[in-house]
């Protein structure tokens, strides 16, 4: 189903990951949420490169309460009903996605999380003596990013302890140096921590040139998760699918969480609602 454009794999978890693991094709796998899909509204670049993924993973509650959104739509196509029936059943939809999950799941596929996505592609490449290659920011001045990334790979090989991994620090800079790197190892997968679009762009064009590479996905911050840098949500929360809620209690800068949830959930839905 398309949500403001994009194009989101209907898929069950398990045949996704069976069908990448096999390793028989390349597979980029992005995971647009609701601050990817706005930013693509207003920066055609932006879309075309997420359109190059071989997988579009739906990974939000949000995104789930669109397509019930847009499903609606389909039911009532006058404008002013739709709209008007779209709040009415917005609580509803919310419920749904929370308490009816086998529902939501067989209508729509299953929603596939990045964090988890990354742990079991892990647990994958531990088992079966798979290299992988990690890039991360190249940015000094983030203490806390520094910090963590001293202890990274120390803290990897005590949790994975059979894992073979490149871990590197992506500096623009000396980006033709690192794709060559990727190029003449033996890596299988690629995971990037690079921020939004800007990992997108990099790691297109190290796909294209390091044939190797079999799996390109975004981890975000999931290694900080694994590593203990950052404390993830308890499973209940999970659960629920208030995972991105736990975050705005428990994040630091609570200010700049709260412009970024507003934009995810109140503007992303708006948008979905007026969209034609």
């Amino acid at each position: 189903m398309q949500i403001l454009w994009i194009p989101l794999n209907k898929l069950s978890y398990k045949d996704f990951f069976d069908d990448i693991t096999s390793l028989n094709k390349k597979s980029i796998i992005f995971t647009p949420n609701p601050e990817i899909i706005l930013k693509t509204l207003e920066d055609g670049e932006f879309k075309d490169i997420l359109l190059k993924a071989d997988y579009l993973l739906p990974d939000w509650t949000w995104l789930f309460i669109a397509y019930q959104i847009i499903d609606l739509k389909a039911i009532y196509p006058n404008s002013l009903i739709f709209s008007i029936l779209s709040f009415v059943f917005l609580p509803y939809f919310v419920f749904n996605v929370i308490f009816r999950k086998k529902y939501i799941y067989a209508k729509y596929g299953d929603k596939i999380c990045w964090s988890d996505l990354t742990i079991d592609l892990l647990k994958f490449a531990n088992k079966e003596n798979i290299k992988i290659t990690i890039i991360d920011l190249y940015n000094p001045n983030d203490e806390q990013k520094v910090a963590s990334q001293e202890i990274f790979a120390e803290r990897l090989k005590q949790i994975y302890t059979n894992l073979n991994f490149d871990y590197i620090i992506y500096d623009e800079s000396k980006k033709e140096e690192i794709i060559e790197n990727i190029k003449n190892s033996d890596s299988k997968v690629l995971f990037s921590t690079l921020w939004m679009k800007k990992q997108e762009q990099s790691i297109l064009e190290i796909m294209w040139k390091c044939k190797n590479i079999k799996i390109w996905t975004w981890i975000w911050s999931s290694f900080d998760y694994i590593i203990g840098f950052q404390k993830r949500a308890p499973k209940i929360w999970r659960y629920l699918w208030l995972e991105w809620l736990y975050r705005l209690f428990t994040w630091p800068q609570k200010i700049n969480r709260l412009k970024r949830l507003y934009s995810a959930i109140f503007v992303f839905i708006y948008k979905v609602i007026i969209n034609r």
